[in-house]
């Protein structure tokens, strides 16, 4: 199952699956701004948008980055970045309301058992909802361009058993024995929103 990542297009040419922070026009946006660009691919995903976008597998970059810069004033980094769960939800949600709509938010904080942190991935993906995952120290050296990092899982593939998500731009395949690795040191955090009840 994969959802409906934002595809963007430049020059009427396909360039990315979802935002890329290396498009912000300023440094330390585009060295810290991997949360507002997860939180504006979630955004479209959700139809927070849906005045703005007609077709979110066909978005210009021009707009997706105009999009991007909304959510960054929102979802701010400091200067250690944006590495917190409980800021990620408060921001995000107090973007959406400021969109009309009222959500809640899910979240697992260093979840060690693999079926739970899956459960809660795939229940998000199964009713619609991409899932923000916050890699913040991972010893598996896949990740060691990620770290301190943040990335917008949009599928799963049952068969393989790997994760799909946006990251800087690029669709990526992760097998899941490789990011929930028993063997290996890591802190993630995962983060979803849905319709209040």
């Amino acid at each position: 199952m994969e959802l409906k990542c934002p595809k963007i297009y430049k020059d009427g040419k396909y360039l990315a699956y979802g935002g890329d922070q290396e498009w912000f026009p300023g440094t330390f946006q585009r060295r810290a701004g991997c949360g507002s660009v997860t939180g504006t691919n979630i955004a479209v995903c959700e139809g927070l948008f849906s005045g703005k976008i007609k077709d979110p597998e066909s978005i210009s970059y021009e707009s997706y980055l105009e999009l991007m810069e909304g959510m960054y004033s929102y979802m701010t980094p400091g200067f250690m970045g944006y590495p917190l769960i409980g800021k990620f939800k408060k921001d995000f949600l107090s973007f959406a309301s400021h969109k009309g709509r009222e959500l809640c938010a899910k979240s697992m904080f260093l979840p060690r058992d693999r079926q739970d942190c899956l459960k809660f991935i795939k229940d998000g993906l199964y009713h619609g909802h991409p899932v923000a995952l916050l890699i913040w120290r991972h010893s598996r050296r896949e990740f060691r361009e990620d770290n301190w990092h943040w990335v917008t899982i949009t599928g799963y593939d049952e068969e393989q058993e790997t994760l799909i998500w946006s990251n800087c731009g690029e669709r990526e395949e992760i097998p899941v024995k490789v990011l929930l690795d028993d063997s290996a040191r890591y802190y993630i955090g995962l983060v979803r929103f849905e319709e209040k009840n």
